[in-house]
């Protein structure tokens, strides 16, 4: 894939892709991670057909997906939701996911990806950006500090049966850093 990527918003037609692309982008991120049963279990409850296209239809939900031809080669969804009380930014919007496959790193695309959910962030009224990454990912967060976020906290997140305390993450849209070349980043969950 040597396209540059191209954004657009999910639509419920794309239902079958992102779920093949979230599942493959998520075991691809904590293949290293964690058990590969539990790995299993939230791909089985996260990433079925049904359940993605329940999320391209909630309208608390925005999904961007990026596309390297006729290809899906990653996707982001933004949530209008509750916040944990550490977000005290304005208008906050939740960068809920943002997954760029392996074939899409290394070469600008989760600059340019970041671009375009700031873009998406702005036209939907937020003012912040936030989010919870998992405190071992330590690829995703070089990525999120590099770009301007800045820990202001934690969060549980129950997963596998254990309850995981990682880091939240905010930045308000206008102070997002974009360098000129991100060719030495990789994905950025």
């Amino acid at each position: 894939m040597t396209q540059p990527l191209t954004f657009r918003r999910g639509m419920s037609d794309d239902a079958e892709a992102l779920a093949r692309l979230a599942a493959r982008t998520f075991l691809e991120t904590y293949r290293d991670f964690e058990e590969v049963q539990d790995n299993a279990d939230y791909v089985a409850k996260h990433f079925q057909v049904p359940a993605v296209a329940a999320l391209l239809e909630d309208p608390q939900a925005t999904t961007l997906l990026a596309e390297s031809g006729p290809d899906l080669a990653g996707y982001a969804v933004l949530r209008a939701a509750a916040f944990p009380p550490c977000v005290t930014g304005a208008n906050p919007l939740q960068l809920e996911r943002f997954y760029l496959g392996t074939e899409a790193t290394g070469r600008g695309e989760g600059t340019r990806f970041l671009r375009a959910v700031q873009a998406e962030a702005r036209s939907l009224g937020a003012l912040t950006l936030w989010l919870g990454v998992y405190h071992r990912n330590a690829r995703a967060i070089r990525f999120y500090e590099s770009r301007g976020f800045r820990r202001i906290g934690e969060r549980d997140f129950p997963f596998g049966g254990t309850i995981f305390v990682d880091p939240v993450y905010a930045v308000a849209l206008e102070e997002i850093r974009f360098p000129p070349s991100d060719a030495g980043e990789r994905q950025a969950p």
